[in-house]
């Protein structure tokens, strides 16, 4: 892989994690905050989704049934892989990046983009979903590399790239992500970021 290619998606990856830091306001018991994360192998971005009790409470002290599942997700933070949907007349063939051969990320963050007056990448829109409902009815092909995901069928996962000016129907999204990352642990009986 071109790390050229790249550039384009660690702008991305950067303006939605902005985005999604717009939600690290609304909490209930959890809040969540997002920063950029490692790159992975290919050099590709990563984003960190990190979950704190707002009490204060450490979830190793905390004797919550969900708690006690969120103490075994390192640091409780959860990595977010970013997929490419370009809006307009592809300038890169986003097919390698979005492929992928580990499921080593807890939610899917399919970024829809275009290019702006001024030339510069924007995000359109972001599809934000859990690893499974990502994966659900859907299969590795024989080499083990997960190809054809269909991004853009993940409408109904849409979120509001601004949840002060435009309905969001995911406001609180610390408690839709720790509901999620407690079904990936009893489902799965660990983090697919780290098993």
């Amino acid at each position: 892989m071109d790390p050229n290619n790249n550039i384009h998606r660690v702008a991305l990856a950067e303006k939605t994690t902005a985005i999604l830091n717009l939600y690290t306001p609304f909490k209930t018991d959890y809040q969540v905050s997002f920063s950029m994360a490692e790159a992975d192998e290919k050099g590709l971005p990563r984003i960190a989704a990190k979950l704190v009790r707002t009490d204060g409470v450490p979830f190793a002290e905390s004797s919550a049934p969900m708690d006690k599942k969120l103490r075994h997700m390192k640091d409780q933070t959860a990595i977010i892989r970013p997929f490419y949907l370009p809006a307009m007349k592809a300038e890169f063939n986003e097919d390698e990046a979005n492929e992928f051969d580990c499921l080593d990320f807890d939610y899917a963050a399919i970024i829809v983009y275009n290019k702006d007056a001024q030339g510069e990448y924007t995000v359109k829109g972001v599809y934000f979903l859990p690893t499974d409902a990502f994966i659900h009815a859907k299969k590795p092909d024989a080499d083990g590399v997960w190809r054809k995901m269909g991004l853009g069928s993940y409408r109904m996962h849409q979120i509001s790239l601004d949840p002060r000016q435009k309905f969001a129907r995911s406001l609180y999204m610390a408690l839709r992500m720790s509901e999620a990352l407690e079904y990936e642990y009893d489902k799965y009986g660990f983090y697919f970021s780290n098993p």
